[in-house]
Order: C-alpha cells, then sequence, then structure tokens
C-alpha cells in the first residue's frame, strides 16, 4: 500500500515567515517539490512532519502569498482551438 505523508514547509518572503502543507511520501521529496518549484524570492527554511495523510480529514492552510510561481498556459491566442 503507498503511503503519503502530510509535511509542514516553513518558508521565507520578504522578511516574513510563512507556513504551508504538502502531501509527499517522504521529507526529502516534499522538500525536492519545493525547491524545484519555489519562486526566486522564496526560501524554504525548515520541513516537518505533521502525519499520515488521511484524505478528508484535514483542512490545509494556505498562506497569503504562493511560494510557488503561476503555471503559465502555452496556448496559442493567434487563432482560435476550437475551428476545425
Amino acid at each position: 500500500m503507498w503511503q503519503t505523508y502530510i509535511f509542514g514547509m516553513h518558508w521565507r518572503h520578504g522578511g516574513k515567515m510563512y507556513y504551508d502543507e504538502l502531501t509527499a511520501a517522504s521529507q526529502e521529496e516534499a522538500a525536492g517539490y519545493f525547491i524545484d518549484h519555489m519562486r526566486d524570492d522564496v526560501s524554504l527554511v525548515r520541513v516537518e512532519l505533521v502525519g499520515p495523510d488521511e484524505p478528508g480529514t484535514r483542512e490545509y492552510a494556505h498562506s497569503p502569498v504562493s511560494p510557488f510561481s503561476p503555471l503559465m498556459a502555452r496556448r496559442r491566442l493567434d487563432k482560435d482551438e476550437d475551428a476545425r
């Protein structure tokens, strides 16, 4: 059985500390994902185990500032995609 855990991600932006939670199989996987996807002006401070991931039992906290860059859609806007 595949087991995932919830990890608390403590990160810094603009001199303020923030906290978010990520689901991953290991602490290294959670830290790697955060580091690979974080913005340039964000730094990861600490990763801690919160507990096992039990879907539907937790409500995730969301920081007022997102540590991740917004995803950019790679779509062509110069022509109608639905036209055949």
